[in-house]
């Protein structure tokens, strides 16, 4: 597995390194042509750098851990519960108890959900 994460790095270091002979290539041919040629060169750059900016994205997005699929155990035990633990907090505590519950409940389930709270409130 260490020598997938190497050959990696090699890659997008040998990746790296081509792309600043390239980019140095454009700045060194600027210097040799002169201004006339300033407009060709700067967009050529331009593709080289988007380009650059698109592989390290990309290398980005394919490094980044994937989701995992939501599962509806957590909402359903979590509502499964909440009925008798409704029941006896309102029986001890009145309202208040059965208002503690529905909040823990659906606080518990915005979290499992992976929004903030501060998104929906």
């Amino acid at each position: 597995m260490g020598s997938k994460k190497d050959e990696r790095k090699k890659k997008e270091r040998k990746e790296a390194k081509n792309a600043r002979d390239e980019l140095d290539a454009i700045l060194s041919a600027r210097q040799d042509l002169g201004a006339e040629y300033n407009d060709e060169l700067a967009d050529l750059l331009m593709e080289k750098l988007d380009a650059e900016i698109d592989r390290r994205v990309k290398a980005r997005m394919q490094k980044a851990p994937e989701k995992s699929t939501f599962s509806p155990a957590v909402p359903i035990t979590s509502l499964a519960l909440a009925i008798p633990s409704t029941a006896i907090a309102a029986a001890m505590l009145g309202f208040r108890g059965a208002l503690v519950v529905w909040a823990a409940v659906i606080i518990v389930n915005i979290l499992y959900s992976g929004k903030k709270l501060s998104d929906i409130f």
